[in-house]
């Protein structure tokens, strides 16, 4: 009787592992077909994105959503002189556009900056 019962419980256990294996490979399957786009390297994709199942899975993949101190802090790379206005065009601040998208292969931010006269 043992023994029936035992062998039920890894049944159980592995259809259940199978289950939700089965699930994380419908999600992955999403994210796979991003990696389809003729302008992206299939190979780096697919590597990229088991990266990160395998990060979130360690819970090493978090994020704090505190999107506007990473922009401000890429600015901080450039030589001193160039910050503000880089600080412009990331908060949007001022004359600035945007145009193009992350799909379309990135967006283009635009500030016009008026300069004195000589200079």
């Amino acid at each position: 009787m043992k023994k029936i019962i035992r062998s039920s419980f890894v049944a159980l256990t592995s259809a259940g592992a199978l289950l939700g294996a089965f699930g994380a490979l419908a999600a992955s399957a999403d994210d796979a077909a991003k990696c389809n786009d003729p302008r992206v390297d299939r190979a780096a994709c697919l590597r990229e994105m088991q990266a990160a199942d395998q990060a979130k899975r360690q819970g090493q993949l978090t994020s704090s959503g505190n999107y506007e101190q990473n922009r401000l802090a890429r600015c901080q790379r450039l030589p001193a002189a160039d910050q503000p206005a880089c600080e412009k065009r990331v908060t949007g601040a001022g004359d600035t556009s945007v145009r193009g998208s992350v799909e379309g292969g990135g967006k283009i931010r635009t500030t016009e900056v008026p300069v004195a006269p000589g200079n």
